[in-house]
């Protein structure tokens, strides 16, 4: 598949099918909508901006209602069905939901329960404080005293206590300490003394890291006064959960106030639609893109509404780049999640999604190399695409992984990768011994950890061989978009060399009979490259050495090639963490009693811990090849994403 043609258009129509021209619009999501600001004045007029605010702050209202509300619904399963409704059902609905009130009762609600909660936070801290002074025998009225003399609540640490006692009768025998609590850390007093004194007490208190208490003025005793504020307490806790128990009843309201969101999702796109539209006082006009086989059906659905409208394919100006919509097949348009992780391709420029799709599932499984883990994530993602609604975007990313744990079955049983386990571990019907005397599983071809050697030569020849696909791709692109002699004598020389060493190397290996000829290849590129390559030099000699330089770009591609070498790396580390938890699991099982849960335990759980830490791994490093070793070869990315006017939903699923 390949980049899909779009075409730029210019519609112009009478304002009075505006709102229902912007309606189709929005309903067909093929029409990627420019600003027209250089052309038109694109002003709101005050029924559109009324139209506007109003629909912003009852999205807002939605939005609050959704939030506050979420905690308190009734639980659906681990996997509730999604709201699935059509369009037509969705704008119903949404035109019922009483938003006003129900925003009232979440806001007095939740009001009620921040109002008793932040009073509670502070009764609590004033809790702590009058814990140590509950045995007070008087009231804290006039707590500081009077003219004549001063009394201090302080805490008083332990150690402290008895230098303070003795500091404080020095000064001054008319004094009083009253020791109201202790424990091991602090002690709890009351200092009264003459107010004449008060500077030198407060200074002793300070030397010895004494804490002055700030305790309420109240006519009651302070164990009273404990109890009336954890009344006040208990009466908050009330508040909140009656509070709690009415939002519980208006979160049955939950999917309505979902449905009505996505409405007003709709809504608000549409209306700000405007301030890219050009306006006169009898016309609009729109200026956009639109996929070129989508243009005759739209225009049929337009006329049913007026056909007082002019819809004509315009010239991008010069600097204007189109925006693009990679289409894919439904195969591999699971693997479009890559692409865009990358960024998008000019417009100009090759799709590589179907390119990197088969070698980015071989690298992934290359990278897992274990059957036993290829069939669970087969079947979880298997499950979950069957029994599970998904969103596009995740649907697409669950397909991927999918058709990871196909790719990975299969390289898994051609390794031998069963949960870590050898070959000596399983029933001998399983197994078969090679000619040298080595004992493998059935069907399996190649041990990964005895022979790393053959692996890594298998993760270079693969390498090798995206690489010399990327380049070719760069041939391609360059041979149709640009100058086509400069094609063939820059990129085409290069595929022509690499593709000579290929031949030759396999020749060299025997794997085919053109060693010879591989030889012969290889001479006549590095001529290509000399002949061809400096000829934008000015003399004779400058082009010679430019030509003889450029043979040096040879080290940047083997060192490319050298990056697919960590794809032995990964696979090494699965199997070696798998033999790692069986060997804890056969120590774990030798426990007397338990040993056998405990093994079992060892055993799901390793094993699980192994997949998921390596599935991610083998995902970004599968995925960090596509990006930098082959990408970098044809494309230079940076396209801009076609984003038509369309209804977006978040939590509804819009059945077809």
């Amino acid at each position: 598949m390949a980049i899909a043609k779009v075409k730029k258009v210019e519609f112009i129509a009478s304002n009075q099918h505006k709102k229902a021209i912007l309606e189709e619009i929005q309903k067909s999501g093929v029409f990627h909508i420019s600003d027209i600001s250089d052309d038109f004045e694109t002003t709101i007029n005050d029924n559109e901006l009324s139209d506007l605010q109003q629909s912003e702050l009852l999205f807002a209202n939605a939005n609050f209602a959704i939030k506050v509300l979420t905690p308190y619904e009734k639980k659906k399963g681990l996997f509730p069905d999604p709201i699935t409704l059509t369009e037509e059902e969705l704008v119903e609905k949404a035109k019922n939901v009483n938003i006003k009130d129900i925003t009232k009762k979440c806001t007095e609600q939740e009001d009620a329960i921040i109002k008793a909660k932040n009073e509670n936070a502070i009764l609590n801290e004033e809790l702590k404080v009058l814990e140590p002074w509950k045995n007070l025998k008087t009231s804290l009225k006039n707590r500081n005293g009077s003219d004549n003399y001063a009394s201090i609540f302080v805490l008083i640490k332990a150690t402290n206590y008895e230098k303070v006692v003795k500091d404080v009768i020095e000064i001054t025998n008319l004094s009083s300490i009253e020791k109201v609590s202790d424990n091991e850390k602090d002690i709890a007093a009351v200092i009264i003394f003459d107010r004449e004194y008060e500077k030198e007490i407060k200074k002793i208190l300070v030397d010895n890291k004494a804490v002055e208490a700030e305790l309420p003025e109240t006519d009651t005793l302070v164990k009273d006064y404990i109890h009336n504020t954890k009344e006040k307490i208990h009466s908050n806790e009330k508040q909140i959960k009656e509070s709690e128990k009415e939002l519980e009843k208006l979160a049955k309201h939950l999917d309505d106030l979902k449905i009505l969101h996505d409405y007003l999702l709709w809504d608000q796109d549409k209306l700000n639609s405007n301030r890219k539209i050009g306006s006169t006082n009898y016309t609009f006009a729109i200026k956009g893109w639109m996929p070129e086989k989508n243009i005759p059906a739209f225009k049929e659905k337009l006329q049913k509404i007026s056909n007082e409208f002019e819809l004509t394919e315009i010239t991008p100006t010069e600097n204007e780049t189109a925006p693009v919509i990679i289409k894919n097949s439904r195969v591999t348009n699971p693997f479009e999640t890559l692409t865009k992780m990358y960024g998008l391709p000019k417009y100009n420029e090759l799709d590589p999604t179907p390119y990197l799709s088969i070698f980015f599932v071989i690298y992934f499984a290359l990278c897992l190399t274990d059957a036993g883990y290829g069939i669970l994530m087969f079947v979880a993602t298997f499950m979950a695409l069957k029994f599970i609604k998904l969103g596009e975007g995740i649907k697409k990313l669950v397909r991927l992984l999918m058709y990871g744990g196909i790719f990975t079955t299969i390289i898994g049983i051609l390794f031998g990768g069963w949960f870590g386990l050898t070959a000596e571990e399983v029933p001998a019907f399983l197994t078969y011994t090679t000619a040298s005397g080595e004992q493998f599983f059935l069907l399996q071809q190649i041990n990964a950890v005895t022979n790393p050697l053959a692996v890594l030569i298998l993760s270079l020849a693969l390498g090798y061989l995206q690489i010399l696909v990327g380049i070719f791709m760069k041939f391609i692109h360059d041979f149709k978009t640009g100058n086509k002699l400069d094609a063939v004598l820059d990129t085409g020389t290069w595929a022509f060399m690499l593709t000579g060493i290929a031949v030759f190397v396999l020749g060299a290996a025997g794997v085919l009979p053109t060693a010879e000829i591989g030889k012969w290849w290889v001479i006549a590129g590095a001529a290509l490259l000399i002949l061809t390559q400096g000829r934008a030099s000015k003399n004779i000699v400058g082009k010679f050495f430019t030509g003889v330089l450029s043979l040096y770009g040879l080290v940047g591609y083997m060192s490319d090639v050298l990056s697919y070498s960590r794809l032995l790396a990964l696979g090494l580390a699965t199997a070696i963490i798998g033999l790692a938890v069986n060997v804890i699991v056969n120590l774990a099982g030798g426990i007397p009693y338990i040993g056998w849960l405990l093994a079992a335990i060892i055993f799901v759980g390793g094993h699980l811990f192994n997949l998921l830490i390596n599935t991610l791994g083998s995902f970004i490093h599968s995925g960090r090849l596509q990006f930098v070793e082959f990408f970098s070869k044809f494309m230079e990315g940076g396209g801009k994403e076609f984003t038509p006017l369309e209804r977006k939903t978040k939590y509804v699923f819009i059945k077809q």
